[in-house]
């Protein structure tokens, strides 16, 4: 015999809004740069799109001027501190190399910060 159903249906909401993502985004970039060159930090995939469940990830691209350092991912990680943050975290030089993978994600993406170059 089935085990009777309550009828319900459990919905599970995310547990941050997309503008309280972007918020502790804007509000972590400047310690960010403080503990890392940061040329580049870009918001993509659901929460960008708006389109994100509570399953979903916050993805974030973060550039940052060489040399290559093996601690930044867990800067960034450990800076930022949003849970499920899956940052993808590349030198300028490691980025030119995986630029042309980017294109779709970074014209659907939200720029947090963008380092201008001097005149």
């Amino acid at each position: 015999m089935r085990p009777a159903s309550s009828r319900s249906v459990k919905v599970f909401s995310p547990r941050l809004s997309r503008e309280q993502v972007l918020d502790v985004l804007r509000s972590a970039v400047g310690r960010l740069r403080a503990r890392l060159p940061v040329r580049r930090v870009v918001l993509f995939g659901s929460y960008a799109r708006g389109d994100f469940t509570a399953a979903s990830d916050v993805d974030l691209l973060v550039v940052y001027a060489d040399p290559v350092r093996q601690d930044a991912f867990a800067v960034v990680k450990k800076v930022v501190g949003l849970p499920h943050l899956e940052p993808h975290v590349f030198s300028e030089s490691q980025f030119v190399a995986v630029e042309q993978g980017w294109k779709r994600p970074l014209a659907e993406g939200v720029v947090i910060y963008e380092e201008t170059p001097a005149p």
